[in-house]
Parts: structure tokens; sequence; C-alpha cells
């Protein structure tokens, strides 16, 4: 094998590790696989102080590159997602999207809007 067709297979090789490696599921099982309504109001009472910590019970799919962004299933088919740079500082943002894509933060927003979701 001369060292351009060596050197050929080894490119090959490697985008096809890359693509398999950006495919693989960012899934973590939590003992909760969703979150109950009851409960989110719960958290939501906590308002600005939420952290990362307070959602490790629950079963999350991180979605994020280059920013966390877990989502979380909710009770309802719903979802909560979380986003931030970091996990050492405070989420940046904490919000529910309901089937229809509308957004409801959890720290700020009326939480009858959240019961209307049911």
């Amino acid at each position: 094998m001369t060292l351009a067709k060596c050197f050929k297979f080894l490119m090959t090789l490697l985008f096809v590790v890359i693509i398999c490696s950006a495919c693989q599921s960012n899934r973590e099982v939590g003992p909760s696989e969703f979150i109950s309504l009851d409960e989110l109001k719960s958290l939501s009472e906590k308002g600005v102080s939420l952290n990362w910590g307070d959602f490790t019970k629950y079963s999350f799919e991180d979605i994020g590159s280059g920013l966390y962004i877990r989502k979380y299933k909710i009770e309802g088919r719903h979802q909560l997602l979380i986003t931030g740079k970091s996990l050492e500082s405070p989420p940046e943002k904490i919000y529910i999207v309901n089937q229809n894509g509308k957004e409801l933060d959890l720290t700020q927003d009326d939480w009858s809007a959240l019961y209307e979701l049911k």
C-alpha cells in the first residue's frame, strides 16, 4: 500500500469515528423518568436560587453543544429545559416548553399558566 493510499484510508477512518461519536446518545438516567407538575411547582418556589443539583434525581437528555442544555420530561408530555455555560454556576435559563412550543419561565411566570398545560 502506498503512502497516499494509507493516508486516505486513515483520514476516512478518522471521519467515520468522528461521525459515529457525534451520533451517540447523551442521556443521563436518574431515579425518576419524568417530573410531575407538583414537583415542578415545589422546585419553582426556590426561584432564582435553583441550581443544577436540584434536578439530579431526574433523567435528562444533554442536547447542548458548546453550552449545557439539559432536557427533562414533564408530566403531560411537556419538556423542561435548563441552559447555562457551566455546571459550576447557576443555570442561565430554566423554562418549560409545552406541546405547542410555547415557553414558560419556571422561575418567573404565573403558575396558573402551567396548570393549563395539563
